[in-house]
This record gives C-alpha cells, sequence and structure tokens, in this order.
C-alpha cells in the first residue's frame, strides 16, 4: 500500500498511462480537481491570495485527514531537505522582518509560502505513479483550457478585460499574467513530452495540444516563455534522448517554421513586434519592459550590500525602493529581504527536488520521468529571475507536481513483479 492507501501498480501495467486505474477516493478527486484548477489564478478572492485550487486543497486535506490517509514523505528520501529549505527561507524573512518591525507582512507572506510549500505537497506528493500520473495529465488539461480561453478572449470578445488581455493586446488568460501564462504553456508541453517519451501518453494528445500549447505562447508575446519553451524541449532531448522524440521535434519545428513562412498571418503580431524583431535586430530593448527590470535589478544589488545577514524583511522592498516595486528577481528579492539564510533555503528547495530523477536518469525505463522533473525544476529556476516571491499555486503546483512524479519512480520499481510472477 502507499501513503496514501492507493494500491502500487507495476509499471507494465501502465501502457499509455491508463491501464490500472487509481484509488477513486473522495480525496484523490479532490486532489485532481486541486491541480486542474491550479493555474486559473483568475478565480480567486480579492481580500486575500485564497484561490478555487486552494478550497479543493483544504477539502482534500480534509478529506485525508478523516481517512489517515495523508503522506508522511511526500518527497521521498527528500522530504527532510524539502523541510529545510523551507524553515531556512522562513527564519530569514522571520529575523529581517522582526528587526525591521515589519510582522504584519511577515504573517501574510509566510502563510503564503507554507500553504504552498507544506500543505499543497500533503495533497499533490506522495502518490502512487497511477494516481500522479492521472495529476500531471490533469495539469496538463488546465494549461490547454487556459491557453484556449485566453484565444478566444483575444480573438473573438471584443473588449476583453484587461486581466486576461493586456493594453498591448497581449495573451494573459486566467493566469493573468503574461509572462507566467507563456511559462505555463511551456511547463504543459514538458509534461506531455515527458509522459509520451515514458509512454505514459497518446500520440494524439501530443498533436492536439502542441499546436494549441504553441500558438498560446506566441499570444503572450513573452520572450521569457519562448526560452522556457525552447529550454524544455533541449533538456528533454539531452536528458532522455531517443529516436523517436528528435524525429517528433525536427517534424514539428519544421511544419511550425513552414506555416508561419507560408502563412504570415498565422504569426501573431505581438509575437513578431516583441520576440522576433528584438531577436532579429539582437536588441533587448525591443522586447518591452527589460530596461526597466534592469534598474530593479541594479539596485537590488546595491541595497543587498548592507543586507546579507539581516534583511529588510517580507514585503519591504517595495518600501525602500525608489520605483516602488519589488524587484522582479526571486534570489534577488529574498537575498534583501530574509538575507542570505532565505536565498540558501530557496536552494536548498530546488535541491530537494534533484535526488530522485538523477537516480532513474540512467534507467532507459524512468528516463521520461526523470527528464520532466529535471527539466522542470531547470525552468522553475529560470522563471523565478522574472517575478517576486513564489508563492502563487499556479507555479508551484506544476513544480511539486513534477518533483512527484520521479518520487513515485522507487515505490513503483520495488512492487515490480517478479519474471516468474509474471508468467504465472
Amino acid at each position: 500500500m502507499t501513503a496514501t492507501g492507493a494500491r502500487a501498480v507495476p509499471w507494465g501495467a501502465l501502457p499509455h498511462g491508463q491501464a490500472t486505474a487509481p484509488a477513486r477516493s473522495p480525496g484523490f478527486h479532490l486532489a485532481v480537481l486541486a491541480v486542474f484548477l491550479s493555474p486559473m489564478n483568475y478565480l480567486r478572492t480579492d481580500i486575500i491570495y485564497f484561490t478555487a485550487s486552494d478550497v479543493a486543497v483544504v477539502m482534500a486535506l480534509a478529506v485525508m485527514l478523516w481517512q489517515g490517509a495523508l503522506p508522511r514523505r511526500p518527497f521521498g528520501g527528500a522530504t527532510g531537505l524539502w523541510l529545510a529549505g523551507f524553515l531556512m527561507l522562513g527564519t530569514g524573512l522571520m529575523l529581517g522582518s522582526i528587526a525591521h518591525a515589519a510582522g504584519v507582512d511577515l504573517g501574510k507572506v509566510m502563510a503564503q509560502y507554507a500553504f504552498s510549500l507544506l500543505l499543497v505537497p500533503l495533497v499533490v506528493a506522495g502518490r502512487s505513479l497511477a494516481e500522479t500520473v492521472v495529476l500531471a495529465r490533469a495539469l496538463v488539461l488546465s494549461i490547454v483550457v487556459v491557453m484556449l480561453f485566453g484565444m478566444w478572449m483575444i480573438h473573438v470578445v471584443p473588449d476583453p478585460p484587461l486581466s486576461f488581455v493586456s493594453h498591448n493586446n497581449r495573451m494573459r488568460s486566467l493566469v493573468e499574467r503574461e509572462n507566467e501564462c507563456a511559462a505555463m504553456g511551456a511547463v504543459g508541453l514538458v509534461f506531455l513530452l515527458g509522459l509520451w517519451q515514458a509512454g505514459l501518453a497518446r500520440l494524439w494528445e501530443l498533436l492536439v495540444a502542441l499546436p494549441i500549447l504553441a500558438y498560446g505562447i506566441m499570444l503572450t508575446g513573452s520572450n521569457t516563455g519562448l526560452m522556457c519553451a525552447a529550454l524544455g524541449v533541449g533538456m528533454t532531448m539531452v536528458f532522455a534522448p531517443s529516436g523517436r522524440l528528435m524525429v517528433f521535434v525536427l517534424a514539428a519545428a519544421a511544419a511550425i517554421l513552414a506555416l508561419g513562412t507560408a502563412f504570415p498571418a498565422l504569426v501573431p503580431d505581438v509575437f513578431r513586434t516583441r520576440v522576433l524583431e528584438g531577436i532579429t535586430a539582437g536588441d533587448p530593448n525591443l522586447s518591452g519592459t527589460f530596461t526597466d527590470r534592469l534598474l530593479l535589478i541594479q539596485e537590488a544589488f546595491r541595497l543587498a550590500d548592507d543586507r546579507l545577514l539581516i534583511g529588510m524583511g517580507a514585503e519591504q522592498f517595495r518600501n525602500i525602493s525608489v520605483f516602488d516595486a519589488p524587484v522582479h528577481n526571486t534570489y534577488l528579492l529574498l537575498l534583501n529581504e530574509g538575507g542570505l539564510l532565505s536565498l540558501c533555503g530557496l536552494v536548498v528547495l530546488m535541491l530537494a527536488g534533484l535526488p530522485a530523477p538523477l537516480s532513474h536518469l540512467t534507467d532507459r525505463r524512468h528516463r521520461g520521468v526523470a527528464a520532466t522533473t529535471l527539466t522542470i525544476l531547470l525552468i522553475f529556476a529560470l522563471m523565478l529571475n522574472t517575478f517576486p516571491h513564489f508563492y502563487a499555486r499556479f507555479w508551484n503546483v506544476p513544480l511539486i507536481l513534477a518533483l512527484s512524479l520521479s518520487c513515485a519512480l522507487p515505490q513503483h520499481h520495488r512492487t515490480r513483479p517478479t519474471r516468474s510472477a509474471a508468467h504465472a
């Protein structure tokens, strides 16, 4: 039995991720709902940051607690490292907040981090491979729905709300952020490629989702999103090389290039002006807010010199900055607000995601899943350079789910039937 009470299933019983159904418990169904709703950041309260996904998480926690099904070690052997990273991050912010009398802001920020990094893993992680694959497929489906909703807003709705489409016609969709929406598209692509490579998703699913995700990324006009997508595909090929994956990627790239050349109208204007022109000219100033973000980063480096041991406290950077805004770089923000201790805590959190996939990367049966985890971790590390605090569920749920995929493999491998039992 697994930590959540679901019966582990043999690897061979999971062709295309469909054969043996996961446990049909209310807690699992609520976990699927929580994962599906996680990219839909728009569905939240106005008073505090509490999303529709969070409601499903709380309900799942209540059911699982009642059933005694909460996992003791959601990330297996790396759970202790994960908890240590959280404690270091929180302690650094606490010390800085106490020193600068920012207790109220500390409470708000740490409540969000505790929910994302401690409670969400209890619902999403620590499950059997069969259940984790269902959760991953639910996430990909949700990202596809988010992209389709954004396309409908841009191409059908005459005057879409600014929550979904920006002033310069960049797609935000239900994520409500352009770069993060594009990153979600890259994450969905990586998950689907990894599952297909591992035999846990069908080719037709990849063929249907790929154009939607690719066009959605273009509609965001995000250089960061394009970089994440390219990194995701490239790293998947590096970590889990195979002939069929290379053929598929080359064929897909050739098809996209041919369509874009033959039908220029298919390439959104916002992608052409914000991404292609900047790449062609080699000028980052054509890519939107690069200069403004660089000024915040330079300011953050200057302010950090005096705050290496004791930071300025949670949410205090915007109060000190001459630009009245937090630096959109999580590493620098945590260094300023929580000192080196918080920054090291973030690094430890990311290191907790390495042992499980690295231990399976050399095994051909598990390589696709391990590559998915490592690639999502790399995308997450890259995206931390583009936004402030990272407790939003639309990003942490995919990260936790990616780690969970690889953490499910050892448990799955131990229960694999022997050759004699297979022929019995």
